[in-house]
């Protein structure tokens, strides 16, 4: 993963990041946002993990894509066969070429020397993927792999969905940061194979920081949501193996944010994977009472996994999909992005 990665990823165990926490709202009211423009869109380097995530749909002309790219920073991992442990970096690459069915991505690992991240601006570096600039409003994206290329413009065009009400969350003794840029005017290139398109369209940033445990989790299915209302919002369900959390953050037209418990995702069909050998929800059906939502979910390409070779059982879903359906009694239809955790080291699927 991976991408967006759930505000409910069950966390968070070092007491010095929590102190750093506790110290960082003192003093602040109740609504204040704990996450600050434009400093937070840098690198924070004293905790366990960090990322970028950004997806996004984009056009040439008739031809639409959909793209994910993603910057990890993990500190203090210890991979196997490493005395002591080291800081790791990972970049995750992919474009849905929905037109003709082709899902191109490449994920790989980087040790220190190929990341550069800064502190104190927006200007993250590892191997051949990129996110800088000096504000929401003005960001360069870029990444290429031998079978594609990404470099877009991001323009954030209304404010930030500040996730869990003010952009943090406690879990435990520990905390997450959060946030999400979820209408991103994006105007650039796209390279798939031997073509390159001047495109435009609209993108969804993720950055989320903070210091957890991964051995609670199951795996999640996660999505962004872009409505042709104005209305964008995060539904997500989140399987630990101690509880079990379905959920929503809701942007509304008018900048108000609503987080809502009370939300079903049903999956409709499934797809396996010739890759992995996963067994994968494939189509959804999301009700969401007190917004009178009941979306149908559809991926745009069967085939969107994101394999990782020598690590099958880590592989996941990660995909661009179209929304129809009814909000507040009305017909909408809109753009999504959904990610499926979980799936590929249990082989089997359901709707969580």
């Amino acid at each position: 993963m991976y991408g967006s990665l759930l505000i409910l990823i069950l966390l968070l165990s070092a007491c010095g990041t929590a102190t750093e926490a506790r110290n960082r709202s003192a003093g602040q009211s109740d609504t204040t946002p704990l996450v600050h423009f434009p400093e937070d869109q840098a690198s924070h380097p004293h905790v366990a993990n960090e990322w970028w995530y950004v997806v996004g749909h984009v056009r040439a002309g008739r031809r639409t894509f959909g793209y994910e790219v993603t910057i990890f920073k993990f500190n203090h991992v210890q991979p196997q066969g490493f005395s002591a442990p080291v800081s790791l970096f990972r970049t995750d690459v992919a474009i849905t070429d929905e037109a003709s069915g082709r899902f191109l991505h490449h994920i790989t690992y980087y040790f220190p020397q190929s990341a550069t991240l800064s502190a104190t601006t927006l200007d993250e570096r590892v191997g051949n993927a990129a996110i800088y600039g000096s504000s929401p409003r003005a960001m360069t994206l870029r990444a290429s792999f031998k079978a594609a290329s990404i470099k877009l413009k991001l323009s954030s065009q209304r404010g930030p969905m500040y996730v869990g009400g003010r952009g943090y969350l406690p879990f435990g003794n520990g905390f997450t940061y959060y946030y999400s840029l979820t209408d991103l005017a994006t105007v650039g290139s796209l390279r798939v194979g031997s073509e390159t398109f001047s495109v435009r369209g609209i993108s969804w940033l993720d950055h989320q920081w903070g210091t957890w445990s991964w051995s609670d989790i199951r795996g999640w299915t996660w999505m962004a949501w872009q409505l042709g209302n104005g209305t964008q919002m995060s539904v997500f369900d989140f399987r630990g193996k101690t509880n079990h959390v379905k959920a929503a953050s809701v942007l509304l037209r008018n900048g108000r944010l609503l987080t809502l418990r009370d939300v079903t995702i049903e999956s409709v069909g499934s797809w396996r994977s010739p890759h992995s050998g996963a067994v994968y929800p494939s189509g959804w059906e999301v009700r969401i009472p007190a917004l009178q939502v009941l979306m149908r979910v559809e991926p745009t390409v069967r085939d969107q996994e994101m394999v990782i070779p020598s690590q099958l059982p880590a592989s996941y879903w990660e995909g661009s999909t179209r929304l129809q359906g009814r909000f507040m009694g009305k017909s909408v239809s809109g753009l999504g992005y959904t990610e499926l955790t979980g799936y590929a080291g249990h082989g089997q699927h359901g709707s969580g």
